[in-house]
């Protein structure tokens, strides 16, 4: 994946499967994903990665492993994201 998001299926969590990549925005260091429960419809039930990607937080659509699509890219000046978590 080039250090972008790995994805793994676990599906049968006994035996975790590779499911896809998503290297478009470089080096992830760590992903929370959700299923979609908001107040845009066009994406409820979604499966959305937020990435905390070097010097941007990227919102991804991993629903479809094999057309993972960027929503939204906000980068930092000067600073290193390495991590963050939704509260809500």
């Amino acid at each position: 994946c080039g250090g972008g998001l790995h994805v793994v299926s676990l599906s049968n969590p006994v035996n975790p499967t590779f499911a896809g990549c998503y290297s478009e925005d470089g080096y992830t260091h760590d992903v929370q994903c959700v299923l979609y429960n908001g107040p845009d419809s066009a994406y409820l039930g979604n499966e959305i990665c937020f990435a905390s990607n070097v010097d941007t937080v990227t919102i991804i659509d991993v629903t479809d492993k094999n057309n993972m699509i960027q929503l939204s890219r906000n980068t930092y000046d000067s600073y290193y994201t390495h991590q963050g978590w939704l509260t809500e």
